[in-house]
């Protein structure tokens, strides 16, 4: 935690005009008693605290960091790139945890695109409701199956596969923070290793969105899943 120590002057206090007042009337022993005060409140009360950023939001904001990262290391079919002056579209579903991590990260560009970051609440916001119309349902979906990325918060854990499904054969890199994210089909997700931030991939779920994952990033990885969960072949 950061500390921010300030020095404070009589001066800085009192008005000037009054402080002139106060002499002038040879109020000095009422001038005394408050600079007195003054030099107790400053030597007294703590000083000023700056609190630094949480490690939560330190955690998320790594984790903003390599979302940017990751979509560098990926490449998608070509009828996904929807044009080079078009932006990326980032989607986060759930209980968003990242606060304004994305915020020094705005101006940055993916391969010559600008990003935007869509927020949706939960799966829930794609379920049919009395008073939703179909149109309505239609827009919403769409508008999720456009990102090119899209992380899924742990507060969905109850729904990866409702989710994962949902987009499915639309290209989309699925990355969580969840345990067994993986095994349920997502593409990408982040671990906790020594108060490290560091990741996973499943290969082949990444090979059935029509997604190819470059070496450079396969490598980094902390485990990568080869094959079929029936398969023996997994490092």
């Amino acid at each position: 935690m950061a500390k921010l120590t300030t020095t404070i002057g009589v001066s800085e206090i009192l008005p000037g005009r009054l402080l002139r007042t106060l002499r002038s009337r040879g109020m000095k022993i009422k001038l005394y008693i408050f600079i007195v005060l003054v030099l107790i409140l400053v030597l007294v009360c703590p000083a000023a605290e700056v609190q630094s950023d949480s490690p939560q939001s330190q955690e998320y904001q790594t984790k903003a960091a390599f979302l940017y990262n990751f979509a560098k290391f990926v490449d998608w079919p070509e009828q996904k790139v929807k044009g080079k002056t078009e932006p990326m579209t980032l989607g986060i579903i759930g209980e968003d945890q990242f606060g304004d991590a994305f915020e020094l990260l705005k101006h940055k560009q993916i391969k010559g695109r600008n990003v935007i970051i869509e927020r949706f609440s939960g799966f829930d916001e794609f379920k049919e409701t009395v008073g939703r119309s179909k149109a309505e349902l239609a827009l919403k979906i769409e508008t999720l199956r456009r990102c090119e990325l899209l992380f899924i918060c742990s507060s969905e854990n109850k729904n990866f596969s409702e989710i994962i499904n949902l987009i499915k054969n639309n290209n989309i890199l699925t990355v969580g923070d969840t345990k067994g994210f993986l095994e349920v089909g997502g593409i990408i997700n982040f671990l906790s290793e020594d108060k490290k931030v560091c990741f996973e991939i499943n290969a082949v779920a990444a090979e059935r969105a029509g997604l190819k994952i470059r070496s450079k990033l396969l490598r980094l990885a902390k485990r990568v899943i080869k094959e079929e969960p029936s398969g023996k072949a997994e490092s």
